[in-house]
């Protein structure tokens, strides 16, 4: 083997490629549920099953079902641990992390979705809503692709046999009658890019990476010791968003909890008055596409030297918030307060319901983040423009308060996104040319 050139570069991990491999992953597992759900899913529970009674194939589900389960976890984990010992602080980082986003991730959809598992209820197009069904997605399926994903990573001599055996889990999950197919494509879809995601972070040690991770730690800990000015503000804005997420979820929660049921904060004498219902009219106008183009147009004057590049931020974060929005909305089903006055009310998946979270609520907040970034002085004014246009939801009984809160943090993420590919007024581009 040829020496190393001092001038040869480590061999880093193209985070870039990462990235791109969690889109393609992401990508390809929610196409793949949506055409399990449209296709598969009730062809395959009513498929015969006579063969599964061979004591072959009995073993061979069985197996499949332990593999899955959270006994034969910890084992190996262990083993894993073992294996990677120089490193094995690293890589129990990676499994805990990793393991935490699949697990809140899958709780979470399937406490949303509600769907009952075919052996209970073998009609796929059933979604039962909040807390009636805990088929959808598989958590088996999560955990043995996550494990999948970080042993291929960090010990490429079994990638075969570890994705062999994920597979299988994930089938057997399928062959028992406790998911649909639908359902075990989604949580490997979750398992897969919770690992990717993690690796992302932090890279697996193998003989090719080790002197970049080293090298990479070193100066880690280096800029920790003795940060710069431009660290110390990165570090503050971070320490800024991670409370103001934490912030609008409790929120979300708290007003679920205690300002929801509470009917007169939607519907009351003052709020139903003709000119308080003008005033929360204007704010509706403000938050759609009715008067948005108006506002947008405004920015782009104002920001006419970087036009092109606020206007790619700007569309770009619609698209995000929308996605979400959107999707969230297909998922809960939560009717608005003046159609069904009871906010413990979610019909699931696919329902005429479309309260939670607020789309007006996530798209002037979105709006009011971007250009906030990009014209500080007027940031305070964005974004009491953007709590009123959200009241404003309230007090036409379209929402509730939880709502418009859940749709104000989708926005403020969105707008976080953009901010972080496209920093205001071309700073980037200018600093690369200095």
């Amino acid at each position: 083997m040829p020496p190393r050139s001092a001038s040869a570069k480590p061999a880093i991990p193209s985070r870039r490629h990462a990235g791109l491999k969690i889109a393609i992953i992401a990508a390809v597992g929610v196409v793949s549920a949506a055409l399990a759900f449209t296709y598969l899913d009730q062809l395959v529970v009513e498929a015969p099953r006579a063969w599964t009674d061979s004591p072959v194939a009995s073993a061979a589900i069985a197996f499949g079902m332990w593999l899955g389960g959270w006994r034969l976890g910890p084992i190996v984990v262990v083993l894993m641990l073992l294996a990677a010992r120089p490193d094995w602080r690293r890589l129990l980082k990676t499994l805990v992390v990793a393991y935490l986003f699949q697990v809140a991730t899958v709780k979470w959809l399937k406490l949303l979705m509600g769907r009952p598992r075919p052996r209970l209820v073998p009609d796929a197009s059933v979604f039962g809503g909040f807390a009636h069904g805990r088929a959808f997605p598989s958590g088996h399926a999560s955990f043995a692709f996550m494990l999948a994903i970080i042993v291929s990573a960090w010990f490429p001599r079994w990638r075969l046999p570890a994705w062999l055996l994920a597979v299988w889990v994930a089938v057997s999950r399928v062959l028992v009658n406790a998911h649909f197919a639908s359902d075990v494509i989604a949580g490997a879809t979750i398992g897969a890019v919770a690992g990717a995601v993690v690796l992302w972070i932090w890279p697996p040690v193998t003989e090719e990476t080790r002197e970049a991770i080293e090298e990479e730690d070193s100066l880690r800990r280096q800029a920790r010791l003795s940060p710069t000015p431009e660290q110390q503000a990165a570090e503050r804005r971070m320490a800024l968003r991670v409370l103001t997420a934490v912030l609008f979820i409790g929120g979300a929660l708290l007003a679920y909890w205690y300002v929801d049921p509470i009917r007169a904060v939607f519907d009351n004498a003052l709020f139903q008055t003709r000119w308080m219902q003008s005033v929360w009219k204007f704010g509706r106008l403000i938050g759609t596409w009715d008067l948005a183009p108006l506002l947008v147009a405004i920015a782009l004057i104002v920001g006419r030297d970087y036009w092109r590049r606020l206007l790619a931020s700007l569309l770009t974060g619609f698209a995000i918030q929308t996605a979400a929005t959107e999707t969230l909305k297909w998922i809960i089903g939560r009717p608005r307060p003046s159609q069904i006055a009871d906010p413990d009310l979610f019909f699931g998946p696919a329902s005429k319901y479309h309260s939670l979270p607020s789309g007006h609520a996530s798209f002037i907040f979105v709006f009011a983040v971007i250009c906030g970034a990009w014209f500080p002085r007027a940031r305070v004014w964005l974004y009491a423009l953007a709590a009123f246009v959200a009241f404003s939801r309230v007090g036409l009984g379209a929402h509730y308060v939880s709502d418009v809160t859940a749709g104000a943090l989708i926005g403020i993420i969105s707008g976080w996104i953009v901010l972080a590919v496209w920093p205001p007024r071309g700073d980037r581009m200018d600093e690369g040319r200095t």
